[in-house]
Formats: structure tokens, sequence, C-alpha cells
């Protein structure tokens, strides 16, 4: 009997446990082990080409907004948008250590990555770790708030139009969850509810002041300017908040992904949650596969650097093999209609309701499979 005629099995008997899933240990055994190593050089040559690339989009501004006026800057957005998200990835591996095997660099590298964009590097690694250590918790996966049946109806409208309006998706990150702190408490502000001891607080006011720094340079580098610093700095750095939002989003997001309570959870059972999607048209490689390597990087998130998901990817679709045509097998879907996917789904897939005890799914996908019991 398969793992997938067993669940469906118990799934008809009323009660669904928990699978017998494999041990991260497990997991681990079945990837190569040059993904765990960690070079340094690599890392930084990476940094370095990002930061290239930001720089050229600088250069070829001018000519693309004189020759092709609002469509060219709008152009220019997107595909600032892309690249910044793309350092943004660089920073991401410093703050989780897989950048390199030293800490000063990391936190170095990380800062050089972040700071441009505006994101705090110290108090944005805090608050994501938290993600990691609990996906798919109900309660401890706070960067990716859950919405349950219960939290939907008691928003108000201003809250219920927010978040199911999809070009919100601009204003989500920078200022909703780094400045004002929706969720998690403000990444800049050092006596916000993310920070707990005055360690975490010094640490916040110098990752901010890196920020600050940076948009001072670009300030006086725009001519002292406040409509060219919204313009070419404040609004591009919009776009690359609106892709963070939106890959991190369809990361985690899909009609039949499971959602589990405390006593349900467990750290394997909730990254099997994630979903690996790929954008094409070069846009893997250029945000360093994050999107379509993403269960590995959660997975391993301290160990594997991004220039070898792809490789870890391989031997995690082995080990998962065998849960096919269940929710916990390797999860991957090509969506190169990616941004409508993403309008899509902040209107679809409103709030979550139980599956099964402690284990919660959105409404559309227990409403769509019931019907399909009934049917069948």
């Amino acid at each position: 009997m398969t793992v997938a005629t067993q669940l469906n099995h118990k799934k008809e008997l009323g009660s669904v446990p928990p699978p017998k899933l494999p041990s991260i240990v497990d997991i681990k055994n079945a990837i190569p082990a040059h993904c765990f190593t960690k070079d340094t050089f690599t890392s930084v040559r990476y940094l370095i080409q990002d930061l290239l690339l930001v720089a050229a989009l600088y250069l070829i501004l001018s000519p693309v907004e004189h020759y092709f006026g609002w469509l060219g800057l709008f152009a220019w957005y997107w595909a600032y948008g892309f690249v910044g998200f793309a350092l943004f990835v660089v920073g991401h591996d410093a703050g989780h250590g897989s950048f390199s095997d030293y800490e000063w660099l990391n936190d170095i590298c990380g800062h050089i990555a972040h700071a441009p964009l505006l994101t705090p590097y110290w108090p944005w690694q805090k608050s994501h770790r938290q993600h990691h250590q609990f996906t798919s918790h109900l309660e401890k996966d706070r960067g990716h708030p859950w919405v349950t049946e219960k939290d939907y109806n008691d928003r108000n409208w201003l809250q219920s139009g927010f978040a199911a309006f999809p070009l919100s998706g601009w204003l989500k990150w920078n200022p909703g969850y780094i400045v004002i702190g929706l969720h998690d408490g403000s990444h800049y502000w050092p006596f916000s509810r993310l920070f707990e001891n005055n360690i975490d607080r010094l640490k916040c006011a110098f990752s901010v002041t890196c920020c600050l720094i940076c948009g001072y340079t670009a300030y006086a580098l725009l001519g002292y300017s406040v409509y060219n610093w919204f313009k070419y700095y404040y609004i591009p750095l919009s776009f690359q908040g609106l892709v963070l939002v939106m890959v991190t989003y369809l990361q985690h997001q899909d009609v039949d992904i499971e959602v589990y309570e405390p006593e349900e959870w467990q750290f394997v059972r909730g990254q099997t949650q994630t979903i690996d999607r790929k954008y094409g048209f070069g846009l893997d490689t250029l945000m360093h596969h994050i999107t379509d390597g993403h269960v590995a990087h959660h997975l391993f998130f301290t160990k594997i650097p991004h220039y070898h998901l792809m490789d870890a990817t391989e031997g995690i679709k082995k080990v998962l093999k065998p849960y096919e045509n269940t929710p916990y097998g390797y999860k991957s879907e090509s969506n190169y209609d990616f941004f409508f996917k993403f309008l899509h789904y902040n209107v679809k897939l409103d709030y979550l309701i139980n599956k099964s005890k402690g284990v919660l799914q959105y409404r559309v996908g227990v409403e769509g499979e019931r019907a399909a019991r009934k049917n069948h």
C-alpha cells in the first residue's frame, strides 16, 4: 500500500494522524555533500555581481527615460525590482549564515547588500529566522501570518480590503512590514516588540543607521530633491519589495497547502508545504534560484548557499518521491504567469478552515476536496 493510499484510507475513517516522514538526517543524506560547502569567494562574487547590475541599471536610466518616457521608466522599475531582489537574496544568505563560515564577514556583506535596499540587516535576520524555524505553524510562522475564519470575520473593512487588494504588495514590505511592523514589530524602531534585550536594540540602531546613510547618500546624489529621491530611489525600491512579497507569497501559498496547529506541527512536515515555482525568462537564474530551489533552502536554510540549491533539490526530489500525490511530496510548478497568479491568489485564498483535527487548509481547497469526494 503506497503512502497516498494509506492517507486516503485514513481520511475515509475521519482521522489523519501525522505521517511517518523522513527525518532531516535522512533528507541530508540524500543531498550531495558539496551542496553544504560555503565558498567565500563565490559568495562575494555574487554580491559584487549584483551591486554592479544595480549600478548598470542606473547608468542606462537616463537614456531609457529619454527615449521611452514613462513606459520605459515603468519597465526600468520592474527590472530594478528583480535585480534589487537578487541583491537581497545574497544578503539573505548572509543573514542565514550560508554566505560563508565567518560570521563577521556575513554581517559585513549582509549590511552591504541590505542597507541600500533600506532593509535593516540584523532586525530582518531576527524576524526571518522565526519563519524558517516554524514554517506552516499556525501561531509561530509570523512572517507569513495565517488567517483563520475567525481572523477573517474579525477584520474591519479597511483590513479586509487591504489584504484582498493584490496591488497592496507594493506597500506590504516597505513600509508595511519593515517600518510599521505589521505582524512582527517594526524593524526600524529599537523598542518595538521584535526586540527583547539591549543587544538586539543596539544592533537594530546600527542596521537602521546604515539604511539612513544609504538613503541620505541617494538623496545627495539625486540633487537633494525629494521628488527625484522618490522617483529614482524609493519607487524602484517599492518594486523590489513587491517582487520580494510576490516570491515569498507564492512559495508558501497554494490551494492545497496545509497549516498546522501546535500539536500537529513537525519541522519536516511544515517544510514540505513549501513550493518551488519556476518563473522562466531567465528570472530564476537572476534571482539565484530562490524561486525554484526554495524547498531545499527551507530544509537547510543555514547550510546550503544559493548556488547549490538546484543540486540539492534533485536529492530532495528522490527522498520525497514515495510521498508523491500526498500533501507531503515535493511540490513544484511552472508559473510564467507568476504576477497574475499572485494577484489571483490574493483574492482567492481568503482564510483557513480545519481539514482535520489540528490541520488547516484554505477554504477553497477543503471545499473542493469535499465536493470531489461527494461526486466520487
